[in-house]
């Protein structure tokens, strides 16, 4: 019985480490998978809005091949086809992508595929050498997953810009480049460009960028032959502004006319402002050429709503005895535009509609009031920012 436990005892270690052996954790290797595009994927292509919806991009690939039987999640990444590195992806991950566990594809809309080519940093508006591989991911831990890529894929492809058209305006001797900005609504408009700049006395010409916002070959715009009108031509007559100061600057090339809108102030109004009389009129703000913005220190009522206003007034400012701030008068006063909310926070849009972009004061209506310092950023067209900063 003695001799039966010494060989049990002897044979234990040597079953641990056969146990040790048969249990290790299984290690992942990168195998590779292969990329395959549709026929109808053809190359050169050019995408434009008119095809917008039509399938541009059709691919399917293999199992990602990790070693051990594991499923990994799929990503479509492009490139551009000079970033060598492959160091600046833009990922696709849309509803384009149907993976099953019989098949894995993508089917990307000529939308879609545009959208991707223009987030590339070097995006232009030329034909294009575009890299598309699927990336595999192996694990929900970003930090530890591991990954590994197919083959790259190549298509050339022209596609169409999604930058917004604009128009510099410009004084006779200066460059487009650094001059201010007029900017249209939406890529495929070109009859509402808009843009708020401080102008000074002198000769002034528009300068249209292509569609990648270049000025290198633009077209110019002097004045027609009837005032409000714009006519093309680097020989056509300048747009003379004789008075120096803030403007709103609008063009429509659709029937080539143009305003300028000269205001004094920009500022808040609305019933976060005073209760009572008074809640139309326009608290003005203050300009700072430096930063190019407009700000004030305002005390605003709990709870309720104000928006941004620009007036053109020659009055001098009404102090009410209670409450204050002054405000811009209510006679020889004239509204230029109002800038109200978006869906964006903190970004502003023309907006005179009543009760619709409407900036509600944080905190409970209790007739109580907070101080804020707001600084309005209109630099940048159709983009146009503020800030709140409670005191």
């Amino acid at each position: 019985m003695k001799n039966i436990f010494k060989i049990i005892l002897l044979t234990l270690p040597f079953l641990a480490i056969l146990s040790c052996e048969d249990n290790k954790d299984l290690v992942v290797s990168a195998n590779g998978f292969e990329l395959r595009k549709d026929v109808t994927v053809t190359s050169p292509a050019v995408l434009t809005v008119a095809t917008s919806a039509d399938v541009f991009a059709k691919f399917e690939w293999d199992t990602a091949n990790n070693g051990p039987a594991t499923v990994s999640t799929y990503t479509l990444q492009v490139f551009d086809h000079n970033d060598t590195s492959l160091s600046n992806p833009v990922e696709y991950t849309g509803n384009g992508l149907v993976i099953t566990p019989t098949s894995r594809k993508a089917s990307l809309t000529v939308e879609e595929f545009n959208k991707l080519i223009n987030g590339l940093p070097n995006y232009k508006c030329s034909e294009m050498d575009i890299d598309i591989r699927i990336k595999s991911l192996l694990g929900g831990n970003a930090a530890n997953a591991f990954s590994q890529y197919s083959n790259l894929v190549n298509v050339k492809v022209t596609g169409y810009s999604l930058k917004l058209p604009i128009m510099a305006f410009v004084k006779a001797g200066n460059t487009p480049t650094l001059e201010p900005r007029v900017a249209a609504s939406a890529t495929t408009s070109n009859s509402d460009y808009v843009g708020y700049m401080y102008l000074e006395a002198g000769n002034y010409k528009f300068y249209q960028a292509d569609a990648c916002q270049d000025f290198t070959s633009a077209t110019v715009y002097g004045a027609g032959a009837t005032a409000g009108t714009l006519t093309s031509g680097a020989s056509a007559p300048s747009i003379a502004v004789i008075t120096a100061g803030h403007y709103l600057v609008k063009a429509n090339l659709s029937n080539n006319t143009y305003t300028l809108s000269p205001f004094t102030t920009f500022g808040v109004f609305g019933v976060a402002t005073r209760s009572g009389l008074g809640t139309g009129f326009q608290v003005p703000f203050d300009y700072d050429p430096a930063t190019k913005t407009w700000s004030k220190e305002v005390d605003l009522i709990k709870g309720r709503k104000f928006k941004f206003k620009s007036n053109l007034w020659t009055g001098t400012l009404v102090v009410p005895a209670l409450p204050n701030p002054p405000y811009a008068p209510g006679t020889a006063t004239t509204s230029v535009s109002i800038l109200g909310k978006t869906a964006t926070p903190f970004i502003l849009e023309e907006n005179s509609t009543t009760g619709q972009g409407d900036i509600t004061v944080p905190g409970t209506d209790d007739g109580t009031r907070d101080k804020y310092k707001i600084v309005l950023d209109l630099s940048k067209p159709r983009s146009y920012t503020y800030k709140m900063t409670k005191i």
